[in-house]
């Protein structure tokens, strides 16, 4: 009798573990991928979401993660330091990181000279991740070279050897500055 008692249990405790577990994964599910950004791939894997877009605001030093998600979850995520890194001095510094507009908590678990790999929790219904940091990449804006007109240089030159008045040289200077080749 006890025999057939301890088998009994054992296949309920089973059925109900199977129960449990089919229960919880019904709701979970992750995602791996890579989204290439400034000809770097960011590399992530989310839990209990989806990733709808990765990209990058230059102007506030941030990568901005648009997600859905169906439960808690964390998305680990490896930043290219050429795209996006954060620095004091020479060194590494931390992440500010923002879900649904609220700093979180976050574990930086890989750092090496080429990248960053961050875990950041979510929860049910976030859909933002911002990821700042101190510096980034933005190929789309290239410092341009300064050329200063040969003729001005002639100008600046006759001026400085009273070759010229002061009008004609400022004259000159005022052109640059209509015609928005120089700012002031």
């Amino acid at each position: 009798m006890m025999k057939k008692f301890n088998r009994s249990f054992f296949l309920l405790v089973i059925i109900f573990l199977i129960a449990i577990a089919y229960s919880n994964t019904q709701y979970s599910f992750a995602t791996t991928g890579i989204i290439s950004i400034d000809s770097f791939d960011v590399q992530y894997n989310i839990e209990n979401g989806k990733i709808d877009s990765i990209y990058l605001d230059p102007d506030f030093h941030q990568l901005v993660v648009t997600m859905d998600t169906k439960a808690d979850g964390t998305l680990e995520i490896t930043i290219p330091r050429g795209i996006l890194d954060a620095k004091f001095e020479l060194n590494d510094d931390m992440f500010y990181v923002l879900v649904d507009d609220f700093e979180t908590d976050f574990v930086e678990t890989e750092t090496n000279s080429t990248s960053r790999s961050l875990i950041i929790p979510f929860f049910k219904s976030d859909s933002i991740i911002e990821i700042i940091g101190t510096n980034t990449s933005n190929q789309l804006i290239s410092n341009p070279e300064i050329k200063i007109p040969d003729w001005i240089k002639n100008n600046a030159s006759w001026w400085s050897k009273d070759l010229i008045s002061d009008t004609e040289f400022v004259s000159g200077i005022q052109y640059l500055i209509s015609n928005g080749i120089m700012h002031v």
